[in-house]
């Protein structure tokens, strides 16, 4: 196996600048969007990550600083080649007719022609995580979402009323969109629909399970494993979202318009996706583990043996 030469100084800083130059221009680029994004935010839960997305890109790369550095090349022409392609496609959903998603998922292969062109392929690779948190904070089409998020919303919903319905002296009902209580103090209604557009925090949890994974380099088997656990966690932290949801507002008496069970509900579940997704990552087999202490004993045994 040959020895990876190391990288200079003058190699790094020559790397990052031809980065800084590319990934400016990608900013200008795509400005508007970046905009329209971001002016999208308060109005809806889809998009609230993507505040914070730049923030955790940045993290990323601060955590993978000392492995980007060693794997710098001069770059791929290659790099140049797949922003041209990125180019066409922002071009080709912008005229003659307009494809917002679909627009805005070209910056994501320019990005990556960034990163080539100035960095190379092993920069790439090392890259591919914040490249999924770019991704990953794109708003999804309207249309395409409720088509892809109504199942789960289903059975989200019939999961906390059954849970709800468990409570003491408390009876739950789903009507339309919105799921209404009724107790011996009061009744209401939980959520006003909220538990649809809620829903859309399902990216958020995703991206949270996106950071915890590869802020540190990972075997390749931990980030198969915490993929397969990807989804049951989402679906698990939504229903955990919507369920302190009706908590708050059937306990505290809140009325369901208030934004204490919107920020509470939110607050919780996102700290339980966190914390899920570290022990995914951090859960030893101890199976393997055993082997391998077996193994390593054993060779330290026969050294030993032969050194006497």
């Amino acid at each position: 196996m040959l020895n990876q030469r190391e990288v200079t100084g003058s190699e790094i800083a020559g790397a990052v600048a031809r980065l800084a130059i590319l990934s400016g221009l990608c900013v200008w680029v795509f400005w508007p969007e970046a905009v329209d994004i971001t002016s999208r935010v308060p109005k809806s839960s889809e998009t609230a990550h993507a505040l914070v997305t730049p923030v955790a890109v940045l993290l990323l790369v601060y955590c993978r600083r000392t492995a980007l550095a060693k794997n710098l090349t001069k770059g791929s022409v290659w790099g140049i080649i797949l922003l041209v392609v990125g180019l066409f496609l922002y071009a080709g959903t912008t005229w003659p007719f307009r494809y917002g998603y679909a627009r805005n998922m070209a910056t994501v292969p320019i990005l990556a022609g960034a990163v080539l062109a100035a960095c190379g392929w092993r920069a790439l690779k090392l890259s591919l995580p914040m490249l999924l948190l770019v991704l990953l904070s794109i708003p999804i089409g309207t249309r395409l979402y409720a088509t892809l998020i109504i199942r789960p919303e289903t059975y989200t919903t019939t999961a906390t009323t059954t849970a709800l319905d468990q409570l003491p002296g408390i009876d739950t009902w789903v009507e339309g969109t919105d799921l209404f209580f009724s107790s011996k103090q009061s009744s209401g209604v939980i959520g006003l629909g909220e538990f649809n557009r809620g829903a859309r925090l399902l990216l958020a949890f995703v991206t949270v399970g996106v950071f915890v994974t590869f802020s540190q380099i990972r075997p390749f088997w931990r980030v198969v494993a915490s993929g397969v656990a990807a989804v049951p966690i989402v679906l698990f932290c939504n229903f955990f979202r919507l369920l302190c949801w009706g908590l708050v507002v059937i306990y505290t008496g809140v009325g369901a318009a208030s934004a204490l069970p919107r920020n509470v509900s939110t607050v919780c579940s996102l700290f339980l996706s966190y914390g899920l997704f570290a022990f995914v990552c951090a859960f030893r087999l101890n199976l393997f583990i055993e082997d391998d202490e077996k193994d390593k004993d054993a060779n330290t045994g026969e050294v030993i043996h032969a050194q006497s």
